[in-house]
Parts: C-alpha cells; sequence; structure tokens
C-alpha cells in the first residue's frame, strides 16, 4: 500500500549543531499507493539518544508522493568516529509499517 525511498543528504556528511549534538540530514520519500489520504508516523532508531528532531508524521493525498526531509541528532560523544547503521521506520495506521536501513556519520 505504500513504499519508502531514503536518501543521505550527500553535501553535509554530519555537522554539530546546538554546540554539543551531531545532526545527520536524510530525504524520505514517501509514495501513498493507495487511493486515499494516509497519515504516516516517522521514527529512528539505531544509537543511544538518537532524535528525530523534525515532523514525526506527515500525511499524503492518496497515489501521491512527498519527500520529506528529516533531521538526526545525536549527543556528542554517545558513539565513536565513523559510519553507525541506523533504521528508519515509516507507519501508516491499518496499512502496514517499512523499516529502512541508513547510516549516520560521526565526524572525527
Amino acid at each position: 500500500p505504500f513504499k519508502v525511498d531514503i536518501v543521505r543528504d550527500r553535501a553535509t556528511l554530519a555537522r554539530i549543531v546546538d554546540g554539543s549534538k551531531i545532526e545527520n540530514v536524510y530525504r524520505i520519500q514517501v509514495m501513498n499507493a493507495t487511493e486515499k489520504p494516509q497519515t504516516f508516523a516517522l521514527s529512528a532508531e539505531g544509537l543511544p539518544g538518537l532524535e528525530l528532531v523534525t515532523e514525526r508524521s506527515v500525511t499524503i493525498d492518496g497515489a501521491q508522493s512527498l519527500w520529506v526531509p528529516v533531521r538526526l541528532q545525536l549527543p556528542w560523544g554517545t558513539a565513536k568516529a565513523g559510519s553507525h547503521e541506523i533504521h528508519f521506520t515509516v507507519q501508516a495506521d491499518g496499512v502496514g509499517t517499512v523499516r529502512e536501513k541508513s547510516v549516520f556519520m560521526v565526524p572525527r
């Protein structure tokens, strides 16, 4: 009933925000294949303290798709430098759940 595609913002691998948090930016394409509007809940997991700091839900009309900008933040010092596997979950009540793998970059 819906599809999801995750794209990491390659222009900015990682940045420091608020002086103490590491931020990675993504774009999530949600494609609603049903004939009626659906509300999709967004979440991310995979690192302790990982936080989604943008909208946690989006409504998409039937047979439409939407690119949703998403920012994830992690407190500085909670993960070693490098690439860490994370998972995004997109869920629509009564329709289903899609879980997609991505990467969170921590600078040196």
